[in-house]
């Protein structure tokens, strides 16, 4: 068996292994499961890797899971393209289906400061799997080439005809990811201080077909307060943050916090 067969061998093998958590996951956060692949395949290395083998990432994730997380080097690129080598933790999985989950909440979540980032590659916002990968690599990776790497191997393997085909319903998305209309919600556990001065604190938050009860207050000016879950009004785009102070629970805007950190 020569060396280019065996490779081969070992990216079907990889694929088929991969195969139905990616179909699952993407079907669930309606994602293009082509592009889940060939990001699982390029940041692995294709399984091999030692983040994928020792802490089942499949996606070069940084940070902790559940406080669980290896030290690695990786390398980076910087602004003109040249790389270097740096130490940093990266988070460490139970399974691949937890690898797998967490990496389409990223997509579908973004960052505490930006959750829209990744909403250019949402199946319902991206036109083909070519428009995906060019906003996942714009914001998930410092490899200038990251988009051509990931549609060459999507082109490949015939991933797209493998597993986008058959995901392309929006019906078959959760419904807690923000396909649904009006106000999404994801629960969180974090901390922040109420910015200085006066702001509304509402029971719900106001839309435009629901208007909701508020006070305006200064008695939270620069109090730390706990974050209890995120709230995101689609059509508007506005973040808001559901706290509680004492035995008072309401919901503010981002603006209104300062130095939010989410556990």
């Amino acid at each position: 068996m020569t060396a280019q067969v065996a490779h081969a061998d070992t990216h079907t093998a990889f694929i088929n292994q991969m195969s139905t958590p990616v179909m699952k996951v993407s079907r669930q956060y309606h994602l293009y499961g082509s592009v889940m692949m060939a990001q699982a395949a390029l940041e692995s290395d294709w399984g091999t890797s030692q983040l994928s083998t020792e802490a089942n990432n499949y996606f070069g994730v940084k940070g902790n899971y559940n406080g669980q997380y290896v030290s690695m080097t990786t390398a980076e690129a910087n602004t003109s393209g040249s790389m270097y080598n740096t130490l940093a933790q990266f988070k460490a999985y139970p399974s691949i289906q937890a690898s797998l989950n967490d990496y389409a909440k990223v997509l579908r979540d973004g960052t505490t400061w930006n959750p829209f980032l990744y909403q250019g590659a949402w199946r319902e916002n991206a036109g083909s799997y070519m428009a995906a990968t060019a906003i996942v690599a714009q914001n998930y990776a410092t490899d200038t080439d990251y988009a051509n790497k990931l549609n060459k191997i999507i082109a490949q393997y015939d991933l797209h005809d493998r597993f986008d085909r058959s995901t392309a319903s929006s019906t078959d998305a959760d419904t807690s990811t923000k396909l649904t209309p009006g106000v999404s919600y994801t629960a969180y556990s974090g901390s922040a201080t109420i910015k200085p001065g006066t702001i509304r604190f509402y029971k719900s938050i106001p839309t435009a077909n629901a208007k909701a009860k508020y006070v305006k207050t200064a008695q939270l000016a620069n109090q730390k307060v706990k974050v209890l879950s995120r709230g995101i009004l689609t059509q508007k785009q506005t973040i808001w943050y559901q706290i509680r102070s004492g035995s008072a629970t309401g919901w503010v805007q981002i603006t209104d916090l300062l130095g939010l950190k989410i556990n």
